[in-house]
């Protein structure tokens, strides 16, 4: 905008508000309404759906302008923030009735992508805040959810496969950046869609939040927690006294799995963003609290490597499925316990609002019965020594009215006989009320207008209607005196009325006001709780987890694994947890698994749709899901506990980066043979296939052995390459599996059974025959299929003489599919004759 434009007052004060933010759409509070002009009203229109219109701001040409209804603002900064905008509210700081001049305005709150506390947003979903400090030889990151005041710090190597697990393995919304962070991880960020990047350089740890350092003396953890705080102070203009003492992760202490392997497995999120197929979450979550499910996503993320711990959870599960009775119990009374950790954080946050209140107290009646389900179980006997905060449900008991307002400047928060002189403002309040309404009916009496009312608006204070026909029966004796014409009325007042609407209106004001104070020292009181209630809503979502793990396992007959201090395998009738539900009428196949401690390396060979792949996962699932401390989909499981998991699984373009389908399989291989230990598992589907025959086959070869001789993890490998099946009779490690299929007149039937030993063949043109291609092609690929077996190479003389028929018959041939899938018994006769010229029209065609 050209600087000798002239606008308005108001929309120059609006312009030096959006000169300190412009990294973000300002929502400017005009009245009942948040207004955004110029390209913020441009850019909310069309992400909100909003009509964009104009104003006149003093200049020649209209500013363009849009606005939203000020209490439905949450939802929408939510959609902002969801698609990565930030969001600056510039609010009215005085009230504009008593205002002289321009009303007073000024940013309250900077809601970012990282920082959105509104309760719209998915209960169960946690979203991060991270701050990252490079220091050369590695990166500090500090993690933030704002909606509990979680934070953890994690070390990480300093190379783009860190950046990319800080980045999207944490589901991390927002990201902070000092301004000498290296330029090549930034460009790398900014290509993750789903990640806001955050410049801000103060570094320097405030003493206000030095508490929550006291468990770390890292420098660099230091600095990344300094930077985070630094910008939730700047954003939020507010001290962040809801945030939890930093704990620092180290990955040792659970099951490691990259990005990819996540991703790969479906842990917590689908491959595709718009799949409606299952993850291992959900599936697995039947919690009965958001913070039971936030808990089990962090179990599934980050799955145990101590047996003992693992073992207590086990022995929970064991308690529970003993113990229907009580687990039916237990159920309902988690029910009755809200989201104890957002409550807090509310509450100490600032936010917290009477419903929050009336919630907390629902929740302290109910959680003491949830700590008695398991009094009896040893493993968690330290659970009855919690403190169930008894004092604090006494100081709420009976404090609110049944359904007290969201807002506290509504009033009418507490109940009679709560506070003595809140009682009696609100006594005098409403013996004014029922004055006016005594004198409605005296006055309607008086003067013989049946429809006469008083009523009241916030411009006017309280008034006599009467409505335009009636207005000739108004005398001057009544002593009306006229305020306010309307289309079908005339609005009057009378001294006596003004000097009653004073009192009430005072008694009101001083009662909100009395209210509001009443309830901020509440929120005093019950912040001296939030120690012990943090430690209650851990406790809670502990229990509500080890719920959920107990109906999985019990609901589906799944058994309890074994572990042991050897390398074996053993699983009898191992099933896909997801899939096997998916799949009705018991059609999946169950199947085991055995490598002893000398057999470190699986082959698997078999046709494409065969099964190998899932196999795989179904692996990978087991081990995940048996290490957060579940039952496990078999027979039975003795297991090993695995260190690392990694997966090169599916086959498709990381176009985003650029990424060719064999560089993500080198890239994800490399991870493996790069950090794999002997204690780790490696699942490898079909390596190589991105590139040419012999350079795939050899590069499998190499990195089999690689396993073999450097590494000795146990390794599930499925390939194409037939040839590999022979480092069987080399390598004492590596055994042969196959996938069986049925095959009769060139059709094959799959069986999805694994066994021991190597495929004849891998049915490839079989499997293109189910996908109904052109028969000529089929053909000619068995003649050049049958060529390549015999002379191990492509006869191009042979090749460049035949031809394809010149009528393939497509057509003809989907029509018989048709016919063969039509019911003609439950056509009518119409349907059958109109269904007929169809056919008709379609060869014609």
């Amino acid at each position: 905008m050209s600087e000798e434009v002239k606008y308005t007052p108001m929309m120059m004060h609006y312009l030096e508000e959006k000169k300190k933010y412009q990294d973000c759409i300002v929502f400017y509070r005009l009245g009942d309404f948040y207004e955004m002009f110029f390209d913020d009203a441009k850019t909310a229109s069309r992400e909100l759906d909003l009509v964009l219109t104009g104003r006149n701001a003093g200049a020649e040409e209209r500013v363009p302008m849009c606005g939203i209804p000020y209490h439905a603002a949450n939802g929408y900064i939510l959609r902002l923030t969801q698609k990565g905008y930030k969001v600056a509210v510039v609010e009215q700081l005085e009230d504009p009735a008593t205002a002289k001049g321009i009303v007073q305005r000024g940013c309250i709150r900077i809601i970012t992508p990282g920082t959105v506390m509104d309760e719209n947003g998915n209960e169960k979903e946690s979203v991060y805040l991270a701050s990252l400090i490079d220091y050369q030889y590695g990166i500090a990151a500090v993690y933030c959810e704002m909606t509990t005041g979680d934070m953890h710090a994690q070390l990480f190597d300093r190379n783009a496969a860190g950046i990319q697990k800080i980045c999207l393995s944490c589901n991390v919304r927002e990201v902070i950046l000092p301004n000498n962070f290296d330029k090549k991880y930034i460009k790398l960020i900014e290509d993750f869609e789903t990640v806001t990047i955050s410049m801000f350089n103060d570094i320097q740890l405030k003493d206000e939040y030095r508490s929550l350092m006291e468990a770390i003396d890292n420098p660099h953890v230091q600095h990344a927690v300094g930077l985070l705080t630094n910008y939730l102070d700047e954003t939020q203009k507010q001290k962040m006294e809801h945030l939890t003492p930093v704990v620092l992760l180290d990955e040792e202490d659970s099951l490691q799995m990259d990005f990819s392997t996540r991703q790969n497995l479906e842990l917590t999120q689908t491959l595709r963003t718009s799949s409606k197929s299952e993850t291992l979450w959900s599936f697995m979550d039947h919690c009965q609290t958001a913070m039971g499910s936030r808990m089990l996503r962090r179990w599934i993320e980050y799955p145990l490597v101590d047996q003992a711990k693992i073992e207590q959870r086990e022995d929970a599960i064991d308690y529970l499925n003993s113990n229907f009775i009580l687990k039916d119990e237990l159920r309902e009374e988690l029910s009755n316990v809200y989201d104890l950790e957002r409550l807090c954080a509310r509450i100490a946050y600032g936010s917290a609002n009477p419903k929050d209140c009336v919630r907390l107290f629902d929740s302290l009646t109910a959680i003491p019965a949830v700590l008695r389900s398991f009094a009896d179980c040893a493993p968690y006997s330290y659970l009855q020594n919690l403190d169930p905060c008894t004092e604090l449900k006494t100081m709420l008991d009976g404090a609110f009215v049944e359904n007290p307002p969201i807002s506290i400047k509504d009033g009418n928060i507490f109940v009679e006989g709560y506070n003595a002189e809140l009682d009696e403002l609100k006594r005098i309040s409403k013996s004014g009320q029922d004055w006016i309404l005594e004198l409605e009916a005296k006055e309607r009496e008086r003067t013989q207008i049946k429809n006469l009312k008083i009523g009241y608006n916030r411009v006017f204070g309280y008034y006599i209607e009467v409505s335009k026909g009636n207005v000739p029966l108004v005398k001057d004796e009544y002593g009306y005196i006229r305020k306010q014409t309307l289309t079908n009325a005339e609005r009057y007042v009378t001294s006596e009325l003004k000097e009653k609407e004073d009192a009430i209106l005072h008694a009101q004001e001083k009662s909100i006001r009395m209210e509001i104070e009443l309830f901020n020292q509440l929120i005093s009181q019950i912040k001296t709780y939030l120690p012990k209630l943090h430690e209650l809503a851990s406790a809670v979502a502990m229990i509500d987890a080890l719920y959920s793990l107990a109906i999985v396992s019990n609901e589906n007959g799944y058994v309890r694994p074994v572990f042991h201090k050897t390398h074996e395998i053993d699983l009898v009738d191992a099933r896909h947890p997801i899939l096997e539900k998916v799949l009705k009428n018991n059609r999946y196949i169950a199947n085991d698994l055995k490598m002893s401690e000398t057999n470190d390396i699986v082959l698997i060979t078999g046709p494409n749709m065969g099964g190998k792949s899932t196999y795989m996962r179904q692996l990978a699932c087991i081990v995940i899901m048996a290490q957060v401390g579940c039952f496990v989909p078999a027979k039975k499981a003795h297991l090993p506990i695995f260190d690392k998991i990694f997966t090169r699984i599916g086959a498709s373009d990381d176009i985003m980066s650029g990424q060719s389908t064999f560089m993500v399989e080198m890239t994800e291989a490399n991870n493996a043979l790069k950090y794999a230990t002997k204690d780790s598992l490696i699942l490898f589907d079909e390596i190589g296939r991105g590139t040419s025959t012999y350079d795939g086959m050899s590069l499998a070869h190499a990195i089999l052995e690689y396993i073999d001789q450097k590494i000795g993890a146990k390794t599930l490998f499925s390939t194409h390459y037939h040839e590999l099946t022979a480092l069987e009779e080399k390598y004492p490690s590596i055994r042969n599996l196959h996938v069986e299929v049925h095959e009769e007149n060139d059709h094959v039937t799959f069986l999805y059974k694994v066994n021991e030993g190597r495929a004849d063949k891998s049915y490839g043109i079989n499997v293109a025959r189910l996908a109904k291609l052109p028969e000529s092609v089929l053909e000619r690929a068995k003649q050049i299929l049958a060529g390549l077996e015999s002379q191990q190479s492509l006869d191009l003389e042979a090749a460049s003489e035949f031809q394809f028929p010149k009528e393939e018959y497509i057509i003809e041939r989907d029509v018989c599919d048709q016919l063969a899938a039509v019911d003609l018994d439950a056509m009518s006769a119409r349907d059958a004759l109109a269904y007929l010229y169809e056919i008709k029209a379609k060869l014609k065609r």
